[in-house]
């Protein structure tokens, strides 16, 4: 019974669901009285800093009063030593008791206090009034203040206000008392009781993974054959698998071959539709009436647009395929060789391009070249009417949280080229949809274009082990942020004797 109940994790759930509940308990209740006693300390420390300020502010004015009797019998004024230096510290004794009552336990004790700093204030000030009288020689004025009792019925009701004070703190520091040597004990049965309880709790899981252990050993036998047995299974599907996968590679290069010749053979008909198109438009123009000339301009940019088609498909196929070896490249030079290709574009729209300093990559340039040209061109191409292309390419080290998404993050050393404009933008929610091919977010007659563009600059940024991606607001812009290592080898393999064709 009790190895089938080992047997099953839901088991071996419920039983450290278990413990781990039962040691949490004790340690909230440990922590609990810990906390208890901590306020209690705290209460208790309140309490004599309440006691001390009071009986220190009470034997000030003892002493300034004591200082002042002392100079009016003599006369001698170093019995005002003690009550100058006293009359210096009073003020901060006084600021001492006032802060002290905020904290105190007794709700009443502070309008005590204040009743208290008030005599204290009236008592000091008669006896500095006393003293300065004698000083200035009217001897007579002073005794009559002295014997006017104002001083002693201040000094009497200050003693019985400060022994109303003293004597509730004393109590309450009493009473904290008692609760903290009560829960002192409390806490010493409660840690007795944890640690018996937690103690019992691991040496019943300890008795439970000895029995749950001698299960395994006995299952470990029956487990070694049944892998001895799926390891020739999986030499098996192993060989099996590299057969699929040479079949597999073979098909893939019959189908590369397949789609360049293809996509030269069916560019040999369009040539002749274009041509023979242009001829009828220059030879026949008038023969056709509006309707006849429309059809033919409808023909013409259907091949044409059949024409950029197949040329960006043979740039998207050629990426991986025929892909050259990799180099050091000047990202500076390849942006300046790429900014001097569309000059006259750039003239049109009398666009700004701001380049920060690029570094030098391992890649390949031609490919280099065209991810760029296809970054710019459509950052030139998708700009509202009226408004100046500003675009802006940075090159920075990419953080850790810029590759956290690479798998060989840490083999090698990574940049981060962003490419920001000021263009139509697009929303955020399509910002994976357009680097798939033919995926346009704008009609033909809007902005030219096959949709190819974008979908060739993923597969070079990956032929390079990096990744493309971009952030973007309807109307405000979009950013390509590109992130590459710096040195690393292509990924997949290259045919070394094609060529990287360049297209928008």
């Amino acid at each position: 019974m009790i190895s089938k109940v080992l047997s099953s994790i839901y088991s071996w759930i419920v039983i450290v669901v278990f413990v781990i509940a039962v040691i949490t308990a004790n340690s909230f209740y440990v922590v609990s009285t810990l906390n208890d006693l901590s306020a209690l300390e705290a209460r208790l420390f309140t309490t004599n800093r309440v006691i001390n300020a009071v009986n220190r502010l009470h034997v000030a004015v003892l002493r300034i009063e004591s200082g002042q009797r002392g100079f009016m019998l003599t006369n001698d004024e170093k019995y005002l030593a003690d009550y100058t230096q006293t009359l210096g510290v009073i003020g901060e004794l006084m600021d001492e008791v006032e802060v002290s009552s905020f904290s105190s336990d007794i709700e009443v004790q502070n309008e005590r206090i204040e009743r208290l700093l008030e005599l204290t204030k009236a008592k000091v000030n008669e006896v500095i009034q006393v003293v300065e009288l004698i000083k200035e020689g009217k001897e007579q004025e002073a005794t009559e203040l002295v014997e006017s009792d104002e001083g002693i019925t201040l000094y009497k009701q200050f003693e019985n206000l400060f022994s109303e004070i003293d004597s509730s703190e004393r109590n309450m520091q009493g009473t904290h008392l008692a609760n903290l040597m009560s829960l002192r004990r409390d806490s010493v049965n409660t840690l007795i009781i944890s640690s018996a309880t937690t103690l019992l709790l691991i040496i019943s899981v300890f008795l439970l993974l000895k029995i749950n252990s001698r299960e395994h050993e006995k299952y470990q036998a029956d487990l070694e054959s049944v892998n001895e047995d799926l390891e020739s299974r999986i030499a098996e599907r192993t060989q099996e698998l590299s057969v699929y996968s040479e079949e597999l590679a073979r098909s893939n290069r019959e189908l590369e071959d397949f789609a360049f010749v293809a996509s030269h053979d069916l560019q040999e008909p369009l040539r002749k539709i274009r041509a023979f198109g242009n001829r009828l438009e220059s030879g026949y123009n008038d023969v056709f009436d509006e309707r006849g000339k429309d059809y033919l301009a409808r023909m013409l940019n259907a091949a044409e647009r059949m024409s950029m088609l197949i040329s960006d498909l043979l740039a998207f196929s050629r990426v991986s395929t025929r892909g050259k070896e990799f180099g050091d490249v000047n990202l500076a030079n390849v942006i300046k060789s790429v900014m001097s290709d569309l000059e006259i574009a750039i003239d049109e729209k009398s666009a700004q391009i701001d380049v920060s300093d690029m570094p030098v990559v391992r890649g390949d340039k031609s490919q280099l070249e065209q991810l760029f040209l296809n970054l710019l061109s459509n950052a030139l191409k998708f700009q509202s009417d009226g408004v100046t292309p500003i675009v802006s390419i940075t090159a920075t080290d990419a953080t850790s949280e810029d590759v956290k998404d690479i798998l060989i993050s840490d083999d090698h050393d990574w940049i981060k080229i962003t490419v920001t404009d000021n263009g139509i933008g697009f929303e955020q929610s399509f910002a994976e949809k357009i680097f798939a091919p033919f995926q346009r977010l704008h009609g033909r007659s809007e902005y030219k274009g096959t949709g190819i563009g974008l979908a060739v600059c993923r597969r070079i940024v990956e032929r390079h082990n990096g990744q493309i991606s971009a952030t973007s607001k309807l109307g405000e812009g979009a950013t390509f942020s590109i992130i590459i290592p710096k040195d690393s080898d292509p990924f997949g393999t290259n045919n070394n004797n094609g060529e990287t064709t360049h297209d928008a």
